[in-house]
């Protein structure tokens, strides 16, 4: 469940790739009025907008715990991917959609298309953009070990490298969209493939966002483990020789690599017994009560020893 957290170089990457692109695109579409180059524009505007937020929610996120916040500010970093997604929804996938329909419907005979400096502009972004997917890429195959890329997305408790993993795809996606529109527009002499790859980008974008959204919600409510990490734990607990029964187990993702595990337990009777030496019922009692607490003590320490995630506690004993 432990593993690195690289987020911040990939998002810092992501950041400067596309501050530089979208300089880039918006002197192209600037040059060439080209919607499709207008749609990449918004795209890694957009793009360097929502990382840093991405980027103030890991900085947040780092915070220790505080009297008002005593589990610490770790799903700050879901909060604002999920802000991010919102903004990658109305500004990538909204106002992009938006111009590529207007500029279909209602095309601009007289604008002059820049064919040569928009092929230029749009194969620096494809080099820089994917370099920043090939770090992203590389992030998240450390993270997910032997599971399937589809399931590291359902069950990876840190979003944040492959959203942006995703941002990077898309946004090489785009630029060979853009390509094609610009090319075909510049074939026809007609803008409309250029609006039609502009529509289509602007498509991506708003699938990138419901992703975000999703992958960022499910663990703001709290999600918890897989049920083969609370089998493991589990059958961990069952072996310690403290433990008759477990009653009740549940996990909950508080933070990247922040797991609450919530517990109702038997004690094993008779390895409180063998404590537990002297006739005297006062000194049996407290004698009991020194022996659970004691047990209790060393059965967190063992399960936070194997599970380091695991860092609260809650436990009942039936």
């Amino acid at each position: 469940m432990n593993h690195k957290d690289g987020s911040v170089k990939v998002v810092l990457t992501a950041v400067v790739v596309n501050f530089f692109v979208t300089l880039a695109k918006s002197v192209g579409w600037m040059f060439s009025m080209s919607p499709s180059m207008l749609a990449e524009a918004i795209h890694s505007f957009a793009d360097t907008a929502n990382q840093l937020l991405v980027y103030l929610g890991i900085r947040i996120s780092r915070k220790g715990p505080t009297r008002e916040y005593p589990a610490g500010y770790g799903q700050a970093r879901y909060l604002w991917n999920l802000i991010s997604a919102s903004g990658i929804f109305f500004i990538g996938f909204g106002v992009t959609v938006y111009h590529g329909v207007s500029s279909l419907l209602n095309p601009h005979p007289d604008a002059q298309f820049s064919y040569g400096l928009g092929i230029g502009i749009l194969i620096f972004s494809l080099l820089v953009e994917g370099y920043a997917f090939i770090i992203a890429y590389k992030e998240v195959y450390s993270k997910k070990g032997s599971l399937t890329f589809n399931m590291f997305i359902r069950e990876s408790d840190d979003p944040t490298s492959i959203g942006v993993l995703l941002e990077d795809g898309i946004a090489v996606i785009g630029v060979f969209l853009a390509l094609s529109g610009m090319a075909i527009s510049n074939y026809l002499h007609s803008q409309i493939p250029d609006a039609i790859a502009s529509i289509l980008i602007g498509i991506l974008l708003g699938m990138l966002a419901v992703i975000m959204a999703y992958m960022n919600g499910r663990l703001l409510i709290n999600r918890s483990l897989s049920l083969s990490d609370e089998d493991e734990i589990r059958k961990f607990i069952l072996e310690l020789e403290t433990v008759d029964k477990i009653t009740v187990l549940k996990t909950e993702i508080i933070a990247p690599d922040q797991v609450k595990l919530s517990l109702e337990i038997d004690f094993n009777a008779s390895f409180i017994e063998e404590r537990i030496s002297d006739d005297s019922v006062s000194n049996i009692i407290q004698k009991s009560v020194k022996g659970v607490g004691r047990a209790i003590n060393e059965m967190e320490k063992k399960i936070q020893d194997r599970f380091p995630n695991i860092k609260y506690i809650d436990l009942e004993i039936n």
